[in-house]
């Protein structure tokens, strides 16, 4: 230590402390493996022209029309922020892939990226180590619904300190975060049980979307279908309305109770269209919604070709035969995107009481 330090009751350690910050407030954070590739291309190309960004393939409509909602919401409070749910990134800090691709697109604000495995980060005007401290505090990877996990990180990591040119601001947050992590905790520990509601709400509205497009997909099947006469025809005009009243319902549903509904239309819309069926030949059984649409997505309509993996719809078929690999719709599951096919459904859509699945 040396004599000035020593006169200013300047602790060993702490010089030190404060001449490490410093120094990694100059280098900034590492990049790391955080290099974009071709593989990004499409996660480029949707930041450089909006602010969202949703990997299809890992995750369904409804995550995306949330993430493009709160974008939307978080744009009208004056937040730079964009906002990413990308697929896996293997072997990369997800911090550094962050930063990476805020640098590829040439972006000043906060980029918020998670992967379908919970993990989140952001890059952005504030220090990686603030950045990396505000969403541990929060818990923010905790969060199962992706939609709400990164507005959970966008909230804590998007104001930028006035002082970001030194390492110091970093010191004080740990140090306040220390000191009042417990009321922190009680406030954010609210809002990830209402958090927790709506990823439930996400989740269903999720699954019974499919069976929803499983109903529309058996309704324009039946309305197609040629010798149907009267009892025939008001049976498919009641199988479309039930289809139209159970996608409304699911599509916007916030409560229990609307999901409960909509359900319940399912249920008759699927009764109405398997009875449908039997009058013009077609059999369409109820209890198996997804028996004659292609497995690929059920919203595809009707089996025209054999797979080796499951049937296939005309599209479909073409798309495999010229090479391309078929993943089959996937939904949330305790925040896991999976197969439609392996998803559990909240409420059962071919009972007659509609009483969440125990």
């Amino acid at each position: 230590m040396s004599a000035r330090a020593a006169e200013a009751g300047v602790p060993h350690r702490l010089l030190w402390l404060l001449l490490l910050v410093g120094v990694l407030a100059l280098v900034g954070p590492s990049r790391g493996l955080g290099a974009t590739s071709t593989s990004d291309a499409p996660v480029v190309r949707a930041l450089e022209r909006g602010d969202t960004y949703v990997a299809p393939a890992f995750y369904d409509a409804a995550v995306a029309a949330q993430v493009g909602a709160d974008a939307a919401q978080l744009a009208k409070r004056g937040e730079s922020v964009k906002l990413a749910a990308v697929p896996f990134v293997p072997g990369d800090d997800l911090y550094a892939y962050a930063e990476a691709l805020r640098t590829t697109i040439n972006y000043l604000g906060t980029l918020v990226v998670t992967t379908p495995n919970n993990d989140v980060a952001a890059a952005g005007p504030r220090s990686q180590l603030s950045i990396q401290t505000a969403l541990s505090a929060v818990g923010a990877s905790s969060v199962a619904d992706p939609a709400a996990r990164l507005l959970v990180a966008a909230e804590v990591s998007t104001p930028p300190p006035a002082d970001s040119s030194t390492g110091l601001r970093d010191l004080i947050i740990l140090g306040g975060l220390a000191l009042l992590g417990g009321a922190f905790a009680i406030g954010w520990g609210l809002r990830r049980e209402q958090r927790r509601a709506h990823e439930r709400t996400m989740e269903a509205r999720g699954i019974l979307k499919v069976y929803a497009d499983a109903l529309g997909a058996r309704a324009r099947r039946l309305a197609d279908a040629p010798g149907g006469g009267p009892e025939s025809r008001a049976l498919v005009e009641a199988v479309e309305a039930y289809h139209v009243a159970a996608d409304t319902l699911v599509s916007h549903a916030t409560t229990e109770r609307e999901l409960r509904d909509g359900a319940a239309s399912l249920r008759s819309g699927f009764g109405d269209a398997e009875r449908a069926g039997a009058l013009v030949g077609i059999p369409l059984p109820a209890t198996e919604p997804f028996a004659d649409l292609c497995s690929v997505d059920p919203a595809h309509g009707p089996i025209t070709h054999p797979g080796e993996d499951g049937p296939l719809c005309a599209a479909c078929a073409e798309r495999l035969k010229a090479g391309h690999e078929l993943m089959p719709r996937r939904v949330l599951t305790g925040g896991v995107p999976v197969s439609y096919r392996d998803a559990r459904v909240p409420y059962d859509v071919t009972s007659a009481d509609g009483a969440p699945v125990a």
